[in-house]
């Protein structure tokens, strides 16, 4: 795969991302759903376990996050405090599967005990950024109480969540590795760059006019 290749699947999926979290808190609230972030959060780690599977490099995560974090941003429903928590998220998942990417793609217990660790580590520096470096005003006046009830909360079911949608992750990456899947599908490369393209142009075209 070339690094052509590489960058369109990185800005296919951080799209993908950015779109999930824009329509995706909409369609929740809509439903009437509790813990919506935990449930974006748990959704979110199958697009980013994915693409670790399908393109690799150290930030590639990272990437995906300012291109989701750039799409909200684009959109009428950009909020600073969800920007940060995109941002965060995907460091903190870059970092641990470049940290232990053996150990979490050869087994599932590792990979059952990775998900809950990124989950809090997430949470927690999500809510003492928000509230002592943002300073959001509901964040602020809650101050710890507020940080050690999202932990226990929202955070506890995201890492739930998480621990089934992170072998999701693992097993749709494997599945649509762009080299077999394209010899398989006999689709040629070029075809391939068209359909992504289109995609991307696709997803970014809904999000302005959304």
């Amino acid at each position: 795969m070339s690094k052509f290749e590489k960058i369109l699947i990185v800005i296919l999926l951080g799209s993908l991302w950015g779109a999930l979290e824009l329509f995706g808190r909409d369609i929740l609230r809509a439903m009437n759903m509790p813990q919506k972030s935990a449930i974006l959060f748990g959704l979110g780690v199958i697009i980013l376990y994915a693409s670790k599977r399908l393109v690799h490099f150290p930030g590639s995560v990272v990437i995906m996050a300012l291109i989701a974090g750039a799409f909200k941003t684009a959109s009428s429903h950009f909020y600073p405090c969800q920007f940060a928590a995109v941002m965060i998220n995907g460091i903190v998942f870059d970092v641990t599967y470049t940290a232990f990417r053996g150990r979490l793609d050869a087994s599932l217990i590792n990979r059952i005990i990775a998900a809950p660790v990124i989950t809090y580590v997430s949470y927690a520096a999500f809510a003492f950024f928000a509230t002592y470096l943002l300073r959001e005003a509901s964040w602020v006046a809650d101050g710890w109480a507020g940080i050690r009830a999202y932990l226990l909360g929202s955070a506890t079911t995201a890492a739930l969540i998480s621990i089934v949608t992170i072998h999701i992750g693992y097993y749709i990456g494997n599945a649509f590795r762009p080299e077999p899947l394209l010899s398989r599908l006999r689709i040629p490369l070029t075809a391939f760059r068209i359909i992504a393209v289109v995609l991307v142009a696709a997803i970014w075209v809904s999000g302005q006019l959304y």
